[in-house]
């Protein structure tokens, strides 16, 4: 799995040191640092944020109140932590729910969260036969791609690329299993290009250790998996009507420049082949300004689909 971000770790420490300190009022710095992780500067400034913290309102009494006197930590006006959570029943069914599509997707093995969730289900009267299916083509290879990123050994695999609309055999490093986008992707170096990819799970045809194990050298670009421009790539323009305005968003683009009722967008592509197919999809609701290559790229695949129906337009 991905290494949460830096400022994720930092709410997480945080959530979990408010109540703490106030248990322990009058603790020293050094010792709140030792046990939450971070030097002491870090867990100064997580202090200081504290105090833009509290309940809606935010007003005088509702905001968190943090102080550090010589090297003592007092925290005051955080009574609400020490209340018992009492969730609502829209809350709770929707953590209830959450709990068992982690527990279906990999995390069957955490008993603190399995005794959560067994302890929910208790609590709402819930029968176990309700569940939850998070199942998805690829998730079948996750067992063996955690445990090949956990002893960092070298797979083999065939893999179906949807930029270049082919089925290729490849030798990959393992760096770790990530999710974004609502997908698995396994993050590697890829020795036959010689870079780094994020291969999703579900173009994965097949994948087997090769037996060779390397050792631990570079690591994942920073960030979720995502493509990720380079010198080599191919600049492409199009002008998108409102019905595709969308891929703007759903792309890593360049610029965007808004004229009435037509975008202009400009992007980079490692292969054609993958934007082509996506114009074709949009249909009128996307024309190619750039390159020449990509416009002809989608004629010749708008007659091959021609073809495969018997349209007299595809000679």
């Amino acid at each position: 799995m991905s290494p949460p971000t830096r400022t994720l770790q930092r709410l997480e420490r945080l959530l979990t040191m408010v109540p703490w300190l106030l248990e322990h009022p009058g603790v020293e710095l050094a010792e709140v640092a030792r046990r939450f992780g971070g030097d002491r500067a870090e867990v100064a400034r997580d202090l200081d944020m504290l105090g833009y913290c509290g309940l809606p309102g935010y007003g005088g009494g509702d905001l968190i109140e943090a102080s550090v006197v010589g090297d003592r930590v007092v925290v005051r006006m955080a009574d609400f932590f020490r209340r018992p959570l009492r969730l609502s029943l829209r809350e709770a069914v929707t953590l209830l729910l959450a709990g068992r599509a982690l527990l279906s997707v990999g995390l069957a093995g955490s008993k603190p969260l399995a005794g959560a969730v067994d302890k929910l289900e208790g609590a709402l009267g819930v029968h176990p036969g309700v569940a939850v299916d998070l199942s998805a083509p690829g998730d079948e290879h996750l067992p063996l791609l955690w445990r090949a990123v956990e002893e960092r050994r070298v797979l083999h695999l065939v893999y179906r690329s949807a930029s270049k609309g082919e089925t290729t055999e490849r030798d990959v490093e393992p760096w770790e299993v990530a999710g974004a986008g609502g997908a698995w992707y396994l993050r590697a170096w890829c020795r036959g290009v010689q870079a780094p990819r994020d291969f999703r799970l579900d173009r994965i045809r097949t994948v087997h250790p090769t037996g060779e194990r390397v050792a631990d050298g570079a690591r994942p670009p920073a960030g979720p998996p995502a493509y990720r421009p380079g010198p080599d790539d191919t600049t492409v323009v199009l002008d998108l009507r409102p019905d595709a305005w969308w891929l703007a968003e759903w792309l890593r683009v360049d610029h965007v420049d808004g004229r009435d009722d037509i975008r202009r967008v400009t992007l980079r592509a490692r292969e054609l082949e993958g934007i082509a197919r996506l114009v074709l999809r949009l249909g009128a609701a996307a024309t190619v300004v750039a390159p020449a290559a990509l416009s002809s790229l989608v004629r010749d695949r708008a007659r091959e689909t021609l073809a495969l129906y018997g349209d007299d337009r595809s000679a």
